[in-house]
């Protein structure tokens, strides 16, 4: 196979990059040159990447940074473009750098075309997300029909790098727990914050008898109710903290995106708002439990949301419970559904 020089436009967020972790690793071939460029909120997964250059470019893209791009391409003689963050700009690049094969994801909006249809015959190849209609393929699917030779299709993710749990994390864990993903935002929509969160680990420690979780990076009110109420491991300063405490909880403060990931493959299952946990458990293939909170006020909304699922968790085995701020029917759903 001859040596392509390949850029890969991919700086969204967390989620969205694990959406197209199948694509990218189908591209990262290792006769390839490939730059792969991240934004701020999904660089921390760089280390997935052993194949690549990879590269940090802002999640907005501002003037300087499109400067930059059309510089960068102009300084590199690039076979193909992919991309796969559907920004306006980046279209306009196949329009400007016609020699270049550009591929990528392109929306068919309620309101407006991302691209144009015109803009879209300057496309090598492009693959499109109906927000309008269900989608009769997720995303992640339809991602994987931009590698022209099937024959490279990377379903198993060979390409990547898998990270492995850090000693000081698994020497302090047991072998089989629940994991469990806390957001502050999420859980007090549902109620389900401070004791109301500890009466729901309880609960769940009648079923399984030990549970890890852990919370948003930021400092939160809840973070701090965590670091005091339960022994705790704190993975930016590596401390363990095991006090005279429930031993069977045990709360993760500040883990990386590594151990993150390792975290999830040494899961027996995972309970979590839906998004980034969910395509993560999809990667190991690991059982979970996505929980939702949204409010339907006609059928325009029941239909959007179906649009979306089809975009992204069409064909995924997981299971999604809906919760409202009743407490105890919130919890019992949980228990009823482990």
């Amino acid at each position: 196979m001859a040596n392509k020089k390949i850029l890969i436009l991919k700086n969204d967020r967390g989620g969205d990059l694990l959406n197209s972790i199948r694509c990218i690793s189908s591209i990262l071939h290792k006769n390839n040159k490939i730059t792969i460029y991240l934004s701020q909120f999904n660089y921390g997964f760089a280390f997935l990447f052993k194949n690549a250059l990879v590269k940090k470019i802002n999640y907005d893209l501002n003037l300087v940074n499109k400067l930059y791009f059309l510089y960068l391409i102009l300084r590199n003689n690039y076979d193909e473009i992919y991309i796969l963050t559907p920004k306006n700009f980046y279209y306009f690049l196949s329009f400007i750098f016609r020699k270049i094969k550009f591929f990528g994801i392109t929306v068919n909006g309620v309101r407006s075309y991302r691209p144009s249809l015109f803009l879209r015959k300057f496309l090598y190849k492009f693959v499109t997300i109906d927000r309008k209609n269900i989608n009769i393929k997720s995303s992640s699917e339809l991602q994987l029909e931009l590698i022209s030779n099937e024959n490279l299709l990377d379903l198993d993710c060979k390409n990547l790098n898998f990270p492995q749990l850090e000693n000081y994390i698994k020497e302090n864990i047991p072998t089989e727990f629940i994991f469990i993903q806390y957001k502050e935002n999420f859980y007090n929509k549902i109620n389900l914050k401070g004791n109301n969160f500890d009466l729901l680990l309880n609960q769940i420690n009648m079923k399984f008898k030990y549970i890890i979780f852990f919370s948003d990076i930021e400092n939160t009110s809840s973070n701090n109710f965590f670091l005091k109420k339960y022994n705790f491991i704190d993975c930016e300063r590596k401390i363990v903290n095991f006090q005279n405490k429930d031993p069977n909880i045990i709360y993760l403060h500040n883990i990386n995106s590594e151990n993150l990931f390792s975290i999830i493959e040494n899961s027996k299952i995972v309970l979590c708002p839906h998004g980034l946990l969910t395509h993560m458990c999809k990667f190991y293939k690991k059982e979970s439990i996505n929980i939702f909170n949204f409010t339907i006020k006609n059928k325009a909304d029941v239909i959007h949301q179906k649009i979306a699922f089809s975009e992204w968790y069409k064909n995924m085995s997981i299971k999604f419970l809906f919760l409202n701020s009743d407490t105890k029917k919130t919890i019992n759903k949980i228990i009823k559904n482990l």
